[in-house]
């Protein structure tokens, strides 16, 4: 399991995770729409990089 956290600095990592990846979550900040915006950047991402197949769960935290 990998947790970036969603900060910058590891972003060019993540693409490399992708490729391998059986399943992919990704979290939002449910008190923070920014947090929720910022989906579709990750998701762009995952379309381009990982496995057509890949399990993806978005999940809403800190309720």
């Amino acid at each position: 399991i990998w947790d970036t956290a969603g900060q910058e600095r590891f972003r060019s990592v993540t693409h490399a995770y992708y490729r391998d990846a059986h399943a992919l979550l990704l979290l939002y900040d449910v008190t923070n729409r920014a947090s929720f915006d910022n989906i579709q950047a990750w998701l762009t991402e995952i379309h381009e990089y990982a496995q057509q197949d890949v399990v993806l769960m978005i999940l809403g935290n800190k309720v």
